[in-house]
């Protein structure tokens, strides 16, 4: 066979395998352009591994946005009520889907900041770190669990591929629950967490030094107290951050500082060690008035 036969015979057989060709590509692309649109269910749970499961409320509120294939996003909002999600039959949409969602509404799936009243103070020097005056813009309100959980940034993202769509929300920020474990007699008058006002997918917005302090979830029986704040570095001078806590005792301000970065999605459980701070005689040398050692950390997103 010479090769001018040869080349025939490949002409002829690419020539017959052309409509195959493109008889596959067309049944896949009719395939996908005639994907018929499905109604969307949802279903929301949350990361909760901590052993502080709060329970949603009536009027919270979980905002989404939902990229169909081929398609621009749009944004839901899902309302709970008497015991059920409102809105959880979503539009029709060609699927697979990319789904993000956050709770609680006010915020976006990229940041949060807190609520708070807006009555800021100066905390006169000395201050925290000896020397430096700093302005508190306000205080957030988490003394009940409603309110606590209005605080929870939570967010998740997947791929929807199915006509069901199961949401775990991840915990974004850190919760630290203190318990002062030993005290002289004396009343405490108050106890306030310090966050920061914005936060990102990482913890807090390192460019804004709004601070704000937490008025936090108690159980006085316990001496217990439990906040959700920034997952941050708390108590950098250089940075002008402020200690992890403050408590009022005997009409005087004291500082407890814990040094190593607080993070994302984490749960922290320290014992305070209180010493009064005017009974100077009765601590041993070199003791600070509040002592706060970590016990546990718990990974709220496992």
């Amino acid at each position: 066979m010479n090769t001018r036969h040869w080349n025939w015979i490949q002409g002829l057989t690419l020539a017959a395998l052309l409509p195959l060709f493109a008889a596959c590509s067309s049944e896949g692309d009719e395939l996908l352009q005639s994907e018929e649109k499905q109604p969307v269910q949802v279903n929301i749970t949350r990361a909760a591994t901590d052993g502080n499961d709060w329970a949603w409320q009536d009027n919270d509120q979980i905002k989404m946005n939902i990229t169909p294939h081929n398609g621009t996003a749009t944004e839901y909002i899902l309302t709970y009520q008497n015991g059920n999600w409102s809105n959880t039959a979503l539009d029709e949409m060609v699927l697979p889907a990319t789904v993000q969602a956050w709770y609680p509404s006010s915020a976006s799936y990229e940041s949060f900041s807190f609520a708070h009243d807006w009555n800021s103070y100066v905390v006169e020097s000395p201050g925290w770190d000896g020397y430096t005056k700093m302005q508190i813009d306000g205080t957030v309100n988490q003394s009940s669990e409603a309110e606590f959980a209005k605080s929870d940034w939570m967010t998740a993202e997947q791929t929807l591929r199915e006509s069901t769509l199961n949401l775990t929300l991840q915990h974004k920020l850190c919760k630290v629950t203190v318990i002062i474990s030993n005290y002289d007699d004396y009343p405490i008058e108050s106890v306030r967490f310090y966050t920061s006002y914005t936060n990102n997918s990482t913890g807090a917005y390192t460019g804004d030094l709004r601070i704000l302090e937490v008025n936090p979830l108690t159980d006085a029986t316990a001496h217990k107290y439990t906040a959700i704040i920034s997952a941050w570095t708390y108590d950098d001078v250089k940075a002008r951050r402020p200690p992890l806590m403050k408590l009022k005792v005997n009409g005087k301000d004291l500082f407890a500082k814990h040094t190593e970065p607080l993070l994302s999605g984490n749960a922290y459980t320290f014992n305070l060690t209180v010493n009064n701070p005017d009974a100077t005689t009765t601590r041993s040398a070199g003791a600070s008035e509040c002592e706060l050692e970590l016990v546990d950390v718990e990974d709220m997103n496992k």
